[in-house]
Order: structure tokens, then sequence, then C-alpha cells
């Protein structure tokens, strides 16, 4: 016998979010290069990404052309490095941020996907260094301090426009989160 799928969030009917979502527009063209493997992987962040701010866009691949210039600005990559703005020290008013190409992944596939992607190295970087801690403990980064994808984009998105809310993607990991740990309670 096969479960019931939601067709709106494509989980199990019984872990369901719908009611969780709250969708916002996304003030940005957002693009996540997610990693194939991570793309398989039960906690990824992005399907939850893709249900709160419709507007963001997935692409599930190692290699990826680059995409067409945004409207307005250029493209930043959301990612770590010793060049990166840090966008909890600057005022973002003045970068010309026009979209935002986001690498998803464990650290090794994100190196791995930038060395596959050269054009992403041509890219401005943007990174922080205050945002809210991270409340998704049911996976950890390199020492225990990494977000989530949808942590980083939800700090990321309040500081580049405040009146973005991060509070609604915040509750929906929070009950993600409270589901994986009931799961595992049983």
């Amino acid at each position: 016998m096969s479960r019931f799928i939601c067709p709106h969030c494509r989980l199990p009917e019984r872990t369901c979010l719908c009611t969780s979502v709250q969708p916002q527009i996304c003030p940005l063209p957002v693009i996540v290069l997610q990693h194939p493997q991570e793309a398989k992987h039960a906690k990824s962040t992005v399907p939850l990404l893709q249900l709160a701010l419709p507007g963001l866009e997935r692409v599930v691949t190692e290699q990826m052309p680059a995409p067409p210039l945004p409207a307005t600005g250029r493209w930043w990559l959301l990612y770590p490095d010793a060049q990166a703005v840090d966008i909890d020290q600057v005022t973002p008013a003045g970068l010309g941020i026009g979209g935002l190409i986001v690498l998803d992944g464990t650290w090794r596939k994100t190196r791995l996907l930038r060395h596959l992607n050269p054009w992403l190295n041509t890219l401005p970087a943007l990174s922080f260094s205050n945002a809210p801690a991270g409340r998704y403990d049911i996976r950890k980064g390199p020492g225990g301090q990494a977000l989530s994808t949808l942590e980083s984009v939800a700090h990321v998105l309040n500081r580049l426009t405040p009146a973005f809310d991060p509070d609604p993607l915040r509750h929906l990991l929070a009950c993600r989160v409270a589901q994986f740990r009931a799961h595992r309670e049983n």
C-alpha cells in the first residue's frame, strides 16, 4: 500500500506542512544551485524555501550555465570566502545586488559546485557574521556552527530588504525540526 503524498508540499500526508506555510514574495531573484545528492536528502531545507518563497528557483545539477543578468543590479554568490562582503557589516543598499545565487550541499559538495562552475568565482561573494543562532540542530556542519540554507537565505533577505520578515521561514523550519524529533522518539 502506497502512502498518500501531499501534492503541494510533497510530504507524506501525516507530515504535511501546508498549514504551517506562510508564503511571501521573494524580494529579489534567488537561485539555489543544489547538488544532486543534497536534493535526495530528506533533511534538505530547500523544499521548505520553495514552499515559503514561491519565486525562488531551484536548479538541481552539478553544472549550470550562468543565468541572465537580473533586471537591476548583478548576481551575487552567497558563500563565505576571504573576499566576501559581510552583509552584517555594511549598508546593503549600495552593493547593487540584483540577484542571489545560493549553493546547497555539504561544504565539500559546495566547493565541488564552485569548481565545476567557474563562472561562480567571477561573482562578488556575500557572507554574514551576525546571523541568529542556528535552530536546525538535527543536522550539523563543521564545528556545529553552520546554518541551514533556509536560515542563511532568511537572514540575508532580511538584511537586504528589512521589510522581508524571516519569522515565517523560521516557523516553518521549527515545524519540520519538530517532525524529525517526533519521528526519532518513536
